[in-house]
């Protein structure tokens, strides 16, 4: 009698313990109902602020459907909610499911991380910041660099907030002729005192030039190198760029002639149109892709040759 019990009890265990197994094909942790079935996956794309759920299946016969290194199992299971088991980038951020799960730390639902708190810019994050450096000719490695370094260039200012991210902003000023055809103080003396500024918005250099006389050409050979204000939206190159000719005889221009409305200062003019002060160059637009070359200017005092170059430093 005590055997026919053990047995029969064996017989129940046996059938109640298959009928509770799953298959599992692909040995991933996930049942192949599940994988069958599917799940939801509700994300966030790029350009977007609201959220989209959209349904997937995952390969029952593959243990890592998109092959990017994370198990189908973990991609329904993480924390935060599943991800796509048929794509690499959930997010289409630019960062891998991956990298964004295993080694920033970040969400593969969301686009806008900003793994080194640059700002880049507000509410785009990574995802903007990848597709500049892409756009510049950066490649994958250097970009995976970039994203944990706020300051790329070295400039001091935070890529977020930097005109050009991967430059230090600077431009060399080279000053090659000169030619006063004025009497700025008067026709009793035709021997100028000049001086040439170049200022930009972040820096200036001054040059002190020999006597100079009127209505003779002079070949030049002054160069400065300025720093430009790096501050402003990333692809905003505009800056500000001043060139000022001055003759140092304060106060002695003969009233009729002092068109400047500085008594105490003489600015000479070489540009008619270009300044409030009477013929200073002024450019408060200068992009330093566009507006990098050679330069003749001529007003009603005199005419100034000059070239402006970009000299900005690169990120390394």
């Amino acid at each position: 009698m005590k055997k026919i019990v053990v047995v029969a009890i064996a017989i129940i265990l046996s059938i109640n313990f298959t009928g509770c197994i799953k298959e599992d094909s692909d040995g991933d942790g996930l049942p192949d109902n599940i994988e069958k079935e599917g799940w939801d996956v509700k994300v966030i794309y790029p350009g977007q602020k609201n959220a989209i759920t959209y349904h997937v299946f995952s390969d029952l016969h593959k243990r890592d459907t998109d092959g990017d290194g994370i198990s189908d199992y973990w991609e329904l299971m993480r924390n935060g909610g599943p991800i796509d088991p048929t794509k690499k980038d959930t997010d289409e951020d630019g960062l891998t499911d991956y990298q964004e799960e295993r080694k920033f730390h970040t969400d593969p639902l969301k686009p806008y991380d900003d793994i080194d708190g640059d700002n880049f810019p507000a509410w785009q994050g990574d995802y903007e910041e990848i597709e500049y450096y892409k756009k510049h000719g950066v490649d994958e490695k250097k970009i995976m660099e970039y994203l944990q370094n706020s300051d790329v260039d070295g400039d001091g200012v935070k890529d977020g907030h930097d005109r050009d991210p991967l430059k230090n902003l600077r431009v060399k000023a080279n000053i090659t002729g000169l030619r006063i055809f004025s009497l700025l103080d008067g026709p009793n003396d035709k021997i100028l005192e000049i001086e040439i500024n170049v200022s930009s918005d972040a820096d200036w250099h001054s040059f002190h030039l020999p006597p100079v006389i009127v209505g003779k050409n002079y070949s030049l050979n002054l160069n400065c190198t300025l720093d430009l204000n790096d501050e402003g939206m990333p692809g905003n190159l505009s800056n500000f760029i001043v060139i000022t000719v001055i003759d140092k005889d304060d106060g002695e221009e003969m009233k009729p002639l002092d068109k400047d409305g500085f008594p105490s200062l003489d600015i000479v003019g070489i540009s008619n149109a270009a300044s409030q002060y009477g013929g200073v160059y002024l450019n408060d637009n200068f992009n330093i892709t566009k507006d990098c070359h050679a330069y003749h200017i001529k007003g009603w005092d005199g005419e100034l040759w000059f070239s402006i170059s970009n000299a900005s430093t690169p990120a390394k």
